[in-house]
């Protein structure tokens, strides 16, 4: 069964409907609901072309048991005005779950997406988004707070070590109150649903590159849960880092502490070591500035789209290594 339908947000001033549309594709036997969301933030399209691909691989091919849920698009006004926000209020909203129903317009629209999610009490939900221009494509762990949610953990690392790509946790050291307001933070927190995000490549235009490592990563976990035909062997993303154990993400490190031109020493997905150059700072002149470290050992996420720094800017997100990045698994 293949059914579209619409989550309705509002009207405008010209009567127009502003709704988000819901893509539903329902196998003739019973299975696991899934559900796959994307372009939250407006100018973060690449997740818009693999949810199409992903319901156009359903169509044509043997969709065994289950039910797979998308939304493509979940902030159509950020969308069309190529913008991060709900332009409305300027508002973040993926900051403004699990919503409600009488707070503010994006706080609105979020407690209808939340709501439209949990009634289907799904097995898995996966947020795509996109990070810088210069990023390994990864999985993104929100932290489980309630110490009673072991088995919780398990099945987001089980998805997250079946979908082929690297996958990092939040730093909880780091962790900011707003993130548990998050889509996946949310439904991981309050409904109790598995979630987690997966960063496809840079924003603003579609990366058909990223987009085949989305769907295969997904193709992955269906296979894994009997919706689709059997993937043997499962897809593993060629330049995947080889790593050992848990990592924990750090947003946006390393910040210059002078103006001036950043020359890049390492790619994302480089493991480095302590004391590795990672950026030079250089002058319109080529005399060196500063020369930007590794801290400790770590992997290269991605790095700022800029070649001009100030002081203060952050230019590197990392990845450390911790087998307790979630505090609550033994």
């Amino acid at each position: 069964m293949f059914k579209t339908s619409f989550i309705s947000v509002f009207k405008s001033v010209d009567l127009a409907s502003r709704r988000i549309p819901v893509i539903m594709q329902k196998a003739d036997k019973p299975g696991p609901t899934i559900w796959v969301v994307a372009a939250i933030h407006g100018d973060e399209v690449t997740g818009i072309e693999t949810v199409l691909r992903l319901n156009r691989f359903l169509k044509r091919n043997n969709f065994e048991k289950g039910t797979v849920y998308t939304l493509p698009v979940m902030n159509p006004l950020g969308y069309e005005l190529v913008n991060r926000y709900m332009p409305i209020e300027y508002q973040d909203l993926n900051r403004c779950f699990p919503g409600s129903h009488s707070g503010s317009g994006a706080e609105r629209i979020t407690a209808k997406i939340f709501s439209e999610i949990v009634k289907t009490k799904p097995e898995l939900v996966i947020d795509l988004h996109t990070d810088t221009m210069e990023s390994i494509p990864y999985i993104y762990l929100d932290q489980v707070l309630d110490s009673q949610d072991k088995h919780l953990v398990e099945k987001i690392l089980k998805y997250s070590k079946i979908s082929g790509i690297n996958y990092f946790v939040e730093n909880i050291k780091t962790y900011q109150k707003e993130l548990q307001n998050t889509i996946t933070g949310a439904l991981i927190n309050i409904a109790k649903i598995p979630s987690f995000t997966i960063e496809l490549g840079g924003p603003l235009v579609v990366k058909p590159k990223f987009v085949e490592i989305g769907l295969n990563s997904i193709k992955n976990i269906l296979s894994h849960l009997g919706m689709i035909k059997t993937i043997k062997p499962l897809w593993n993303y060629s330049h995947k880092t080889p790593l050992d154990g848990l990592y924990e993400i750090i947003w946006q490190q390393y910040s210059s502490d002078y103006s001036g031109i950043v020359e890049y020493k390492v790619q994302p997905g480089d493991i480095v070591k302590k004391d590795q150059p990672l950026a030079r700072i250089k002058n319109l002149f080529d005399k060196t500035i500063q020369i930007i470290k590794a801290k400790g050992d770590c992997i290269v996420v991605s790095y700022a789209d800029q070649s001009v720094c100030f002081p203060g800017t952050e230019l590197f997100t990392i990845a450390k290594k911790n087998d307790k990045a979630f505090q609550f698994i033994k």
